[in-house]
């Protein structure tokens, strides 16, 4: 068994303790205001019949009431029925850079951590939309298929780090192809390419790419993660002097955000550049590029829904609360003695 809103039973741990706390203050209450007004022997008199036991067990049906009550609001779930996951939505593949040159801290922490967190920024925005992830390098792979399962996507996202590719570079033209590849068997939805990288391309071949993925019917947006300035590459500490990644001449590398090539590959793809300056930019993706798309209505897979059963512990509360109105407080064959004159 499951509940819907099992922080609602934190409830039971403070509030039914309290609740019968103070049923049990207000009747010892009750009997001592009754013993300081009334005379002992009319006190006698008059509580004829009534059962300490049963005003008890009337206070006890009361706590039980709340307490099924508060079971009830948690929504307690068992049993579930397979359904289709029907969305009106998008198909949106977000590539992410996963070359050296993302440890580049020129945005903090560093680039490949701002690029993870962009992508599940987006997630948050595409609620109804279907969302794969491309790893990239030196070489592309799927690295989550298209899904509306977002666990699946932020799990694979988290997963993301420096060397998951093993070839090393950064070929965006393989990228947009390894893309084009996944959106093959996935019906007329449009199809959206989402690319987080620095822009550093060593293969070429990226622009041609991005048109021949427009001709079918796929729109490319690219988001610039770092700076023009630029940034060494810092590998690692060695006491206190920093140790940079270097080319094959012992040179120092600095990597830098390529503008200019990002922009060229969004504009033959339909799409637009944007730079990554903060939680807005994906905001202003999703409002200016892929919110306005036509969304088309697809399954995606079949989805465990639980059956409610709220209805079990409402009902036994309910009934609780009827008893405690019809069970008296005196015993049914007890009959009141004639009152003693004053």
């Amino acid at each position: 068994m499951t509940f819907a809103h099992p922080k609602i039973l934190w409830l039971l741990a403070v509030l039914v303790p309290v609740l019968a706390a103070f049923f049990f203050w207000s009747w010892r209450r009750k009997q001592a205001l009754v013993a300081r007004f009334i005379h002992s022997r009319l006190v006698e008199q008059l509580m004829i019949g009534v059962s300490p036991a049963r005003q008890k067990f009337r206070l006890t049906l009361l706590v039980a009431a709340v307490t099924l009550t508060l079971v009830a609001l948690a929504q307690p779930q068992w049993g579930f029925r397979w359904e289709e996951a029907k969305q009106r939505g998008i198909d949106i593949l977000v590539a992410i850079d996963t070359s050296r040159s993302m440890l580049a801290e020129d945005l903090k922490p560093n680039r490949l951590k701002r690029a993870k967190l962009a992508a599940l920024d987006l997630m948050q925005l595409s609620k109804t939309d279907r969302l794969g992830l491309v790893a990239f390098a030196g070489s592309a792979f799927l690295q989550c298929p298209l899904t509306l399962d977002d666990d699946a996507f932020s799990q694979s996202v988290n997963a993301l780090q420096v060397g998951i590719i093993p070839q090393g570079g950064t070929a965006l033209a393989d990228t947009i192809e390894t893309c084009q590849k996944a959106f093959k068997d996935e019906g007329d939805n449009h199809k959206v390419i989402v690319i987080l990288t620095d822009g550093e391309d060593h293969d070429g071949g990226a622009v041609e790419a991005a048109k021949r993925a427009r001709d079918e019917g796929i729109r490319v947006f690219t988001i610039g993660i770092g700076s023009t300035d630029g940034e060494l590459l810092r590998l690692a500490e060695q006491g206190k002097k920093p140790e940079f990644l270097r080319d094959d001449s012992g040179n120092i590398v600095k990597s830098r955000l390529n503008e200019r090539l990002l922009q060229e590959i969004a504009g033959a793809a339909d799409g637009f550049y944007l730079g990554l300056q903060g939680a807005k930019t994906i905001q202003m993706l999703y409002e200016r590029g892929l919110a306005p798309l036509p969304k088309h209505e697809f399954t995606d897979k079949l989805v465990r829904r639980a059956y409610d059963r709220f209805q079990w512990p409402l009902a036994f509360a309910t009934l609780l609360l009827v008893i405690e109105v019809f069970f008296p407080d005196r015993k049914p064959a007890a009959r009141r003695a004639p009152l003693a004159p004053a």
